[in-house]
Formats: structure tokens, sequence, C-alpha cells
């Protein structure tokens, strides 16, 4: 079973929800599916910790589409990447409504 569904919200945005920890394999599968998705990422770790996903997250950051994450509180320092990256936007916001209405403004 992966540690992640992919569900639509709404036109050009996915809800990526973390459900299990991470294996090799899924972390091979987000870093593949981020390299392939154009549209915008509604990220949900209701289900997971900080700590559990920042290790992840700080390895995944420079290929994330844009991008707004929900129900973990992360350090913004870890959602940086350096400049010689060309990156999309992704931010951390306590509640799904606020980061909904991010990503419909992006």
């Amino acid at each position: 079973m992966a540690s992640f569904t992919l569900t639509p919200v709404e036109k050009g945005i996915l809800r990526c929800k973390h459900i299990a920890g991470f294996t090799p394999d899924d972390i091979q599968s987000l870093a593949r599916f981020f390299k392939d998705y154009n549209g915008k990422l509604l990220i949900d770790l209701s289900g997971a910790t900080a700590e559990e996903c920042s290790r992840h997250i700080k390895h995944l950051r420079p290929m994330m589409p844009t991008a707004a994450i929900f129900g973990a509180k992360l350090d913004p320092e870890m959602l940086k990447v350096p400049e010689s990256y060309y990156t999309h936007d992704v931010r951390s916001f306590e509640t799904e409504e606020e980061a909904l209405n991010w990503l419909r403004n992006q």
C-alpha cells in the first residue's frame, strides 16, 4: 500500500494525502509524479508529524509543483531552496481552507 493518495479537488488541483510511512518506492513514485505533474497540489499532512515528513520534504522540495501544505507544523526554512534552482512556490498553512484559497489564486 502506498504512503499517499492522490485525489482531484477541482480543476487543476490534486490533493496528496499522507496516509502511512514512506518507503523508498513511495519516494521514487513521488519524485516521478512531481517531475511529470503540471498542476497544483494541496498536500494534506494531517495524518503525519512534522518530524516524519521534514526529511522527505527537504529532499523533494526542489522538484515540487506549486503546492500548499497543511496539517503539520513545518519550519518555514525547510521549504526554502537555493536560488540556483528553478522552483515553484510551495507554502505551508494552518488550515485546509487557507491552503486551498492560496492555491486558487496562483
